[in-house]
């Protein structure tokens, strides 16, 4: 792994901006300022291991991260994950159980490491806490089952249209931070099929691609054609 840098804390953001703190009584913002710090880490950091004790719990202030889990055989499959402020694993900390994923650093980030005792006893003890805790695992369950029924119910196109309208901004815009490899990884897809889908949506027009970024050209039109479009392929039909 590699190694972090404790910033000064005259350079720390207020805390409140963190969603998990931002409802902290006094005292319990004192003592989170306290026991943690924000530290700078580059891009390609290993946070934490597959297998690895969920301690401490890392909260990401600012750049982005990925969960993955690779597979014996090579299949490398990614989760998707909230765009920061966000403490991440919160559901594996509260369980007291191992990483089920890889957690890794995509750029340079501000990590802000809570021991799981401390934030343990912010849920017990301040009541923001444990609902923002609550309301965060229920939408991520929520967002799980509704990509296992994806997967079982759709075909990769569907599934990758979908995927687009959720990551386009009001402009129809959808940026492709990691290329399209990052969005099969997300998706459970291989790149080659994922390319495939994108290049019917261009043919059918509903999409416009350009270097790094997907243009929505039909948005009035997605919600119908990603639940009840022409299907070419079963979900899980044929290779990924």
């Amino acid at each position: 792994m590699t190694s972090a840098r404790p910033e000064p804390e005259a350079r720390d953001p207020d805390l409140r901006r963190i969603p998990l703190f931002a409802g902290l009584t006094e005292p319990a913002l004192a003592l989170v300022a306290a026991r943690t710090a924000a530290t700078s880490v580059p891009a390609g950091t290993v946070l934490a291991l597959e297998g690895s004790p969920c301690d401490p719990l890392h909260v990401v202030e600012s750049g982005r991260v990925a969960a993955s889990r690779t597979s014996a055989a090579g299949r490398h499959a990614r989760i998707r994950v909230d765009d920061p402020p966000v403490a991440i694993d919160k559901a594996t900390a509260l369980a007291g159980t191992e990483h089920l994923y890889t957690w890794t650093t995509l750029s340079h980030c501000r990590i802000r490491r809570l021991p799981r005792r401390l934030f343990l006893h912010l849920v017990e003890t301040e009541p923001s806490v444990a609902l923002q805790t609550a309301r965060h695992l229920a939408t991520q369950s929520n967002r799980a089952r509704g990509d296992f029924l994806d997967a079982v119910v759709h075909d990769p196109l569907h599934r990758t249209l979908r995927r687009l309208t959720e990551l386009a901004d009001a402009d129809g815009v959808a940026a492709l931070v990691d290329g399209q490899q990052g969005l099969a990884d997300e998706l459970g897809l291989s790149r080659v099929t994922v390319n495939r889908a994108l290049q019917q949506l261009v043919r059918r027009g509903d999409i416009r691609l350009t270097r790094g970024r997907v243009e929505l050209t039909r948005q009035e039109r997605l919600p119908v054609a990603v639940l009840g479009g022409p299907s070419s392929t079963p979900a899980g039909a044929g290779r990924r």
